[in-house]
């Protein structure tokens, strides 16, 4: 069988043990990678290490690529560095810092000439622009403030560029909806709906999972769907549907509105149902949308359609979801059934300690993780 030269690994992972004895000044790195041949994959496919974070150099949680084909990395702590691939993008030839104050930089995309940054720990979404072309990112500029409440990290989390060269901004339930939204906004206003206070939900407040919609330059903002617990990111399927990849409330597990990790497709003005404690919405009420794919337990994280890669037409036509908990990737089959769709997976990608925290393909359609 032929072999695709397919798969580059990253080390894109959360590395606590680096994390928490490091000091205060210093950035973690240096960790040892997920040896690839202990990583399970389907028949025909290569796996390359293409390079480990070093120490000082940081845990790598989110990834984009520049319009010239190099890999900009945001990092857990804080900022952001810039990998320069050598021709056959096989090797590293030099990584840089761009940015070294946003702090926890959960989401970037390189998109309208800019780097936009998802910093959940300076609360904000920003963009970066080059204006001496020096090729360095010297304008820094907060287009939108997030009420990050930090819980358990489910904040301000990815931005993705739509199909209709929009911007989209995941947001986490510690977040509260931003201020300056379009009044028109196709979601708006959610509730717990409890006629009366719910004695045994630990957090009395409605703060819910949702998704923003913007322009490049940030001065309009929306509200295009909500009702989520932690979705990390999303994508678009090639007729400009958008699915996100929700989380689970872990402690909820044997309790009767437990909800698993699940795949939602997304609708404009969706709401789908997440509330704190006992408040979820059960799948029959009308004006819920349901799950379209369970996925049981799992920690959601990157996630994207193989239409650009150089797989075989099957996993072109596939989507791709981390997971971070239990280190793999999931290939879902999505299929068009009547106003939604009908989905099933498998496991792509499984290796111990993978803990995959983004994935994209690059231009030269290999998946990067």
């Amino acid at each position: 069988m032929k072999t695709f030269q397919a798969l580059v690994f990253l080390l894109l992972c959360l590395l606590y043990h680096c994390l928490y004895v490091q000091a205060d000044d210093e950035l973690p790195g240096g960790g040892q990678a997920t040896p690839v041949e202990v990583i399970t994959r389907p028949e025909g496919f290569h796996i390359e290490l293409l390079r480990s974070a070093e120490k000082g150099e940081g845990s790598w949680i989110s990834m984009t690529f520049d319009d010239r084909g190099r890999l900009i990395l945001g990092r857990d702590k804080r900022g952001v560095v810039r990998l320069t691939l050598n021709e056959q993008r096989d090797s590293v030839d030099r990584l840089e810092v761009l940015e070294h104050t946003l702090k926890h930089c959960r989401g970037v995309l390189y998109a309208h000439d800019s780097l936009y940054v998802c910093a959940t720990d300076s609360r904000g979404f920003y963009r970066l622009r080059d204006l001496d072309r020096d090729d360095q990112f010297e304008d820094v500029t907060l287009l939108k403030s997030m009420d990050y409440q930090s819980r358990f990290g489910h904040g301000t989390n990815q931005v993705v560029l739509g199909p209709d060269d929009m911007l989209y901004v995941i947001n986490g339930n510690d977040v509260a909806i931003p201020e300056g939204m379009a009044e028109n906004s196709p979601y708006r206003d959610p509730r717990d709906d409890h006629l009366l206070p719910e004695p045994r939900d630990a957090v009395d407040e409605v703060r819910v999972g949702h998704i923003l919609r913007t322009e490049p330059d940030g001065q309009h903002w929306e509200v295009i769907a909500g009702g989520f617990r932690n979705q990390f990111d999303l994508a678009f399927n090639t007729d400009g549907e958008m699915f996100t990849y929700d989380a689970d409330m872990e402690w909820d597990v044997g309790l009767p509105w437990y909800r698993p990790t699940r795949l939602n497709h997304v609708v404009s003005g969706g709401e789908y149902g997440w509330r704190w404690g006992t408040g979820k919405w059960p799948t029959y009420f009308a004006d819920s949308l349901p799950t379209t794919l369970d996925t049981g337990l799992g920690s959601p994280t990157g996630m994207e359609f193989g239409t650009r890669s150089n797989f075989p037409l099957k996993y072109q036509q596939s989507l791709f979801m981390g997971d971070w908990q239990n280190g793999r990737i999931l290939r879902v089959e999505v299929s068009p059934k009547g106003a939604s769709y009908d989905c099933q997976y498998d496991v792509f990608l499984e290796g111990g300690a993978l803990n995959v925290c983004d994935l994209m393909f690059g231009p030269d359609g290999a998946m990067y993780f």
